[in-house]
């Protein structure tokens, strides 16, 4: 029963982690192998620095899995050294281990959810000033455009003036030679 409470800690800790973890053969003499090795553990601690905001881990998160731990450690101590308890009595302390395993699961999942809640906030906040930058840049990219638009057109009819008004000195010019 122990073991099982303690592969479960183990799993609802790497669950809690992402599912993450790096695997080494510390005996392997391959040096293809062990850099291999090297870089897939640098790989995974910048993709969690990254995750946690230039962070490698949480200071409140990993204290709080200390204190789990040593606390579990030290109840598992207690419970190795029952003896001259009955049954009912190693149950009873087993179940109230368990219950304070799920107490302390319980916070450090809401301490996660706190923290992922408060990246998802900053994110959102972020896209929406990423947006509002956006629709502004948009913004100003349509007035520059009206601009344009406005100062083609007055060319234009500049132009078409000029060319009225060429062709009619033209036509002066030419009833001029005439007479």
């Amino acid at each position: 029963y122990l073991f099982f409470l303690l592969l479960q800690i183990d799993q609802d800790i790497l669950g809690l982690c992402g599912n993450r973890l790096v695997l080494f053969d510390n005996k392997t003499k391959d040096e293809t192998k062990r850099v291999k090795q090297v870089q897939d553990l640098l790989t995974l601690v910048n993709m969690v620095i990254e995750q946690n905001g230039g962070q490698p881990y949480t200071d409140e998160l990993f204290a709080e899995l200390k204190k789990g731990a040593t606390k579990l450690r030290d109840q598992q101590e207690v419970v190795a050294a029952l003896k001259g308890y009955s049954k009912r009595e190693i149950s009873e302390f087993k179940e109230q281990i368990e219950r304070s395993y799920e107490e302390q699961l319980m916070r450090i999942t809401e301490m996660v959810e706190s923290k992922l809640k408060e990246t998802t906030v900053r994110l959102e906040q972020q896209l929406a000033e990423e947006q509002a930058a956006r629709l502004k840049a948009e913004e100003l990219a349509q007035l520059a455009q009206m601009k344009s638009n406005d100062e083609i057109r007055k060319l234009r009819e500049n132009l078409e003036r000029a060319q009225k008004e060429t062709e009619e000195l033209r036509k002066q010019a030419a009833r001029c030679a005439i007479l």
